[in-house]
């Protein structure tokens, strides 16, 4: 009885430390859905167990041919919740959840990873990707999603070291967008009054009439010229020191904007994708 006894607890430890590491034991791949061969999630494991270990990011790979009515976000955030992911004391970490089902293809991220994957940056991360999910190309969609994890994170990295002379790729979007505004804007004008100038000398020359004589264009009482004269006495300058403004850093939106955020299970998350 005593040995039966021992063999049931030994059982239900196993059982619950197995529940408990479901999530590192299956690696990074979750392919419910069978879209990747062995290869290719061995690859897409071994390049997210190094993002892992490089920037301290958890990157996990879900696919899934019915979310249970959750919508694709969701279904992920309840994912990550109940594997216990994340990295880091802020549990830091990124899944891209593929639902068959729905054709939807989320990025959702937790922790420090909300901060580094904007709104800016997760929307270029999806003009890339969703070509390729929408060929089929599941794999290869998921490898140029990493290789924009691993760049963003090195990214992120620099602009932290150097908040203030950092220039994000989100802040030089931002330049370009405004100089093309500005010049736009400028041309526009320029062409209104060129052609408000047109039309104006047009209407004031209907009224001329020429002279045949010359003495019509003197003035009656001549030529007449004043002299004046300044004179030079001295200087005065006056200088007033400007103080330096040391608060015009915004925090994370110099590096790439805002991002949304969605709350489940009391957590936030954030994130972006759509429908292939």
């Amino acid at each position: 009885m005593r040995k039966i006894r021992c063999f049931c607890l030994t059982l239900c430890f196993l059982l619950l430390f197995s529940v408990s590491a479901f999530g590192r034991t299956e690696g990074y791949v979750f392919d419910e859905a069978g879209l990747y061969t062995q290869e290719e999630a061995a690859e897409l494991s071994a390049r997210a167990q190094k993002i892992g270990q490089d920037w301290g990011l958890d990157v996990l790979f879900l696919t899934t041919e019915d979310t249970g009515g959750l919508s694709a976000r969701e279904y992920a955030a309840q994912f990550y919740i109940d594997g216990a992911f994340g990295l880091g004391q802020d549990q830091s970490g990124i899944v891209f959840i593929i639902d068959m089902g729905g054709r939807d293809a989320q990025m959702v991220t937790a922790g420090e990873a909300i901060d580094i994957f904007t709104d800016y940056y997760i929307d270029g991360i999806w003009n890339q990707v969703k070509p390729e999910l929408s060929a089929g190309n599941y794999y290869g969609a998921m490898s140029l999603f990493l290789d924009n994890v691993d760049y963003y994170c090195g990214q992120y990295q620099q602009y932290l070291e150097n908040p203030e002379g950092f220039v994000s790729e989100y802040q030089m979007s931002k330049s370009n967008h405004t100089l093309l505004l500005c010049l736009g804007v400028a041309f526009v004008l320029s062409i209104v009054i060129a052609g408000v100038s047109v039309i104006s000398m047009k209407r004031g020359h209907n009224n001329v009439r020429p002279y045949t004589d010359g003495r019509a264009y003197l003035k009656e009482n001549g030529l007449h010229m004043r002299i004046d004269r300044d004179s030079f006495v001295s200087t005065h300058t006056i200088r007033t020191e400007i103080p330096e403004n040391h608060n015009h850093h915004s925090g994370g939106s110099s590096w790439g904007g805002g991002s949304s955020t969605f709350s489940h299970g009391g957590r936030s998350f954030g994130g972006g994708g759509g429908k292939f």
